[in-house]
């Protein structure tokens, strides 16, 4: 594995979304992008992918919502570019890089990926649907909407809009099946016995 890029990249990263404005989002922040980028592992080795291959996965986990410095809508469009710009910097692999950028657009909504590594990077991206984090992060999201979006849902609303988000979403990974997929369908019967907007202490 190629060590230096991805140590170089997570440098890059970091600083662009700490000084950006992804440092006043509540989701789509640098700490989204670090919990990503430990899901791609975490995953990587539940699916007994090597360390080496799975660079491309981890560079587009860095990188992947980097255009929400800029733009919401379409923001994966300018994280490719960002990608593509500072890794053709290093001589990185073309092949690769076509890679990395292939695992950022299959972060678009509604996620279609078409590769294994595709599958890696969207079941990362939305890892918290299965965990008992979901409650938090969803509020996150909330708060960030309502503030930088102007979108805002009534607690009933925001319960419809995802309860149907959880039921039409499917993992892509064995680990997303086995160990993500059971802690989502408790979070959809939370949901739909009584969501209750939850209060997050900054």
């Amino acid at each position: 594995m190629n060590y230096d890029i991805v140590s170089i990249a997570k440098n890059h990263c970091m600083q662009r979304l700490s000084k950006s404005r992804c440092a006043m989002l509540q989701f789509h922040n640098l700490r989204h992008t670090i919990e990503v980028y430990q899901n791609v592992l975490k995953i990587g080795k539940y699916e007994r992918i090597d360390l080496k291959m799975l660079e491309p996965v981890l560079l587009a986990a860095l990188f992947h919502d980097i255009g929400n410095s800029l733009v919401f809508e379409g923001h994966e469009d300018c994280s490719c570019h960002e990608a593509r710009s500072f890794l053709s910097k290093y001589k990185y692999d073309k092949v690769k890089i076509a890679i990395v950028c292939a695992c950022i657009n299959a972060t678009k909504m509604p996620q279609k990926p078409y590769s294994k590594f595709e599958n890696i990077i969207c079941d990362a991206d939305l890892y918290h649907l299965g965990t008992k984090m979901f409650f938090t992060k969803c509020e996150l999201l909330r708060r960030e909407w309502s503030d930088f979006k102007k979108v805002n849902y009534s607690d009933e609303d925001w319960k419809v809009l995802n309860v149907c988000f959880l039921e039409k979403h499917k993992f892509h990974t064995s680990y997303g099946k086995n160990i993500l997929d059971p802690i989502k369908q408790e979070n959809i019967k939370l949901l739909k016995t009584g969501y209750k907007r939850r209060i997050i202490k900054d």
